[in-house]
């Protein structure tokens, strides 16, 4: 499962910069329409440019958000948890973890409903089916879920402290390298 999970974030990943790149390419378009080519009286229609990158942005936001998980990177006040005995902060991270996939079944089911309400509708200028749109939430609430199971998982098989989930190999070496260094004002090699 969490080979699994791990491939298909590389892949969301991917994903999501492609769409991040489309949305630049469409706000650029829809500034150089609205500012430059109109004083040029180069008069083009890109009402389009907006509505894209909302809705890239919306898809964007959901799936990240995912992958984010998958690390322990969503944003956390973990003072608590760190200033506690070992295993009490511990036991208090994997149930904020259990509540916090708790919440996100809560925004699967908000947007079940949404995905239904907008079956009827399109948007303005594009004439999409809402539903596409507001699929976002629910796809993105599954793969939340999914990968915050795959890091609580993952923490218990490879007997890692949850309450350094976030911490990545980049992050340990560098704090490693600055545990090495003599301190400030210390003695001159």
């Amino acid at each position: 499962m969490l080979r699994g999970m791990d491939r298909l974030n590389r892949w969301l990943v991917k994903l999501c910069g492609l769409a991040l790149v489309a949305m630049v390419a469409s706000v650029t378009l829809g500034i150089l329409v609205r500012f430059v080519f109109s004083h040029l009286d180069i008069h083009i229609s890109a009402s389009w440019t907006e509505e894209v990158s909302r809705y890239l942005m919306i898809w964007t936001v959901f799936i990240g958000s995912a992958v984010a998980c998958r690390r322990g990177k969503l944003i956390g006040v973990e003072a608590l948890i760190t200033y506690l005995p070992e295993g009490l902060g511990r036991t208090l991270k994997y149930l904020s973890l259990w509540l916090t996939v708790v919440f996100y079944g809560v925004l699967c089911w908000v947007g079940w409903q949404w995905l239904a309400f907008g079956q009827s509708q399109t948007s303005p200028v594009l004439e999409l089916p809402l539903a596409f749109v507001n699929a976002a939430m629910v796809v993105g609430g599954v793969l939340m879920i999914l990968n915050t199971l795959a890091l609580m998982l993952e923490t218990r098989v490879n007997g890692r402290d949850i309450r350094n989930a976030s911490i990545d190999d980049e992050i340990e070496t560098a704090l490693a390298q600055t545990d090495a260094q003599p301190a400030l004002g210390g003695a001159k090699p």
